[in-house]
């Protein structure tokens, strides 16, 4: 797994703000214990926590990523690829994505386990997204609509409607995700 200092580089940010740990706590409805504790290294937020923060930062995930030289190619190796848990929903992500800067696109390959949601109550971006089904079977609710994807299919929706994806299966799903900008 590729390292990076998320609570350096989220400093950094807040700092540029011109925010107190106290008012990003506020806008993103993080504690400040916890910001602090990531700030410091001290630990690792969840993919959800690390959305919260980043979205009250106004930015994208992909910020943690970029180097100071840019670069307009990039290659993920599959054994290279920079790998995420989310421990709120036991989710394994890894990004096929990385390493261009500015980059206005971000791609992940999602490992749900049988019954997860990612985010209960739904989940609201700017942009777009795209979802392809790998293996498994998957319920995407948008809005109150509700849309059920077999391997092979996909769906493509603006970020703006409030959604969710779930596992309805009794096996881990593999799926890939796209959006446009990064979301995180």
């Amino acid at each position: 797994m590729v390292g990076f200092d998320v609570g350096r580089k989220l400093k950094e940010l807040r700092e540029k703000k011109r925010f107190t740990i106290r008012e990003l706590s506020r806008r993103s409805g993080v504690s400040t214990t916890q910001i602090s504790e990531i700030e410091r290294n001290l630990s690792a937020p969840t993919v959800p926590t690390l959305m919260r923060i980043i979205s009250s930062l106004d930015t994208h995930a992909s910020i943690f990523f970029e180097e100071k030289e840019e670069r307009k190619v990039c290659v993920v190796r599959k054994s290279n690829r920079q790998e995420f848990i989310d421990r709120k929903n036991n989710v394994f992500v890894e990004s096929l994505t990385e390493g261009i800067t500015g980059t206005n696109l971000k791609v992940i390959v999602a490992h749900p386990p049988p019954g997860s949601i990612n985010i209960r109550g739904g989940y609201v971006h700017r942009g777009e997204e795209l979802i392809y089904v790998i293996k498994g079977r998957i319920r995407v609710t948008l809005g109150e609509e509700e849309y059920i994807l077999d391997e092979g299919d996909t769906i493509h929706f603006r970020g703006m409607i409030r959604h969710t994806i779930a596992n309805i299966t009794d096996r881990e799903v593999e799926l890939i995700s796209v959006t446009a900008p990064p979301n995180y």
